[in-house]
């Protein structure tokens, strides 16, 4: 069993449409401050491989929850985080796909706990077979390998990039959720890979704008990139 997991409706979706005998299953409740409950996981296949996917809600916490949660109900070989991101490099453009090696929580800061892609508190590495099978695979759209930022932040502002790039100036782009759901199978001891589509440049003013316009698009590339993985897996 793999096990995907979104934030947003629209990132799940996309994944949705490519899977084949969905069925929906309820895990326990969760309180949620959207209209939409993210206790629901969508079972189902993509080729001959079992997938559950969910929409986790935004953010650390209901991340962490719904990775708990995931791992408790199918016991998954493998949890990848799904969706779009930021781009924090100027090679990095928006329709590119980020394969994690390394996920950080970027605003995580503790006394003698160094803040860095190197750190062994706050850095994660990600699964390898992914980024194996990513690098065989023939793929139209440009896919960048390396370090990937989350924290409770869209980024759009330049004290944001300043500090992340003080601290991780390898960073390729940032989320919200990769390094909660990366720490959470690293301390229950699942694989983890976080793939994200870009869908807005931090650097550049109001990239929310962007955001919101190249949501849809981003997402069905996630998606497809994902289904191809899961095929081979």
């Amino acid at each position: 069993m793999i096990v995907v997991l979104c934030a947003m409706k629209q990132e799940r979706d996309a994944l949705l449409k490519l899977m084949s005998d969905v069925k929906a299953k309820k895990n326990k409740k969760v309180r949620v401050l959207d209209t939409e409950l993210n206790n629901t996981f969508f079972v189902g296949k993509i080729g001959n491989k079992d997938v559950a996917v969910s929409k986790t809600g935004i953010g650390q916490v209901y991340a962490t929850i719904s990775t708990v949660l995931a791992i408790q109900k199918f016991k998954p070989e493998l949890i990848i985080n799904l969706g779009c991101a930021g781009s924090l490099n100027d090679e990095v453009k928006i329709g590119d796909v980020v394969v994690a090696e390394k996920v950080a929580d970027w605003r995580f800061d503790a006394i003698d706990w160094p803040r860095g892609f190197d750190s062994q508190y706050t850095a994660f590495l990600c699964d390898k077979k992914t980024i194996r099978i990513m690098k065989k695979l023939h793929l139209d759209t440009k896919i960048h390998y390396g370090g990937i930022v989350s924290a409770n932040e869209f980024i759009y502002k330049k004290s944001q990039n300043n500090d992340i790039k003080k601290h991780f100036p390898e960073a390729l782009c940032g989320e919200m959720e990769g390094s909660a759901i990366a720490n959470t199978c690293f301390a229950l001891g699942v694989n983890c890979s976080v793939i994200r589509s870009i869908s807005d440049d931090t650097l550049v003013n109001k990239n929310y704008h962007a955001y919101y316009f190249n949501l849809d698009k981003v997402c069905e590339t996630a998606a497809e990139i994902a289904a191809e993985i899961i095929r081979k897996y």
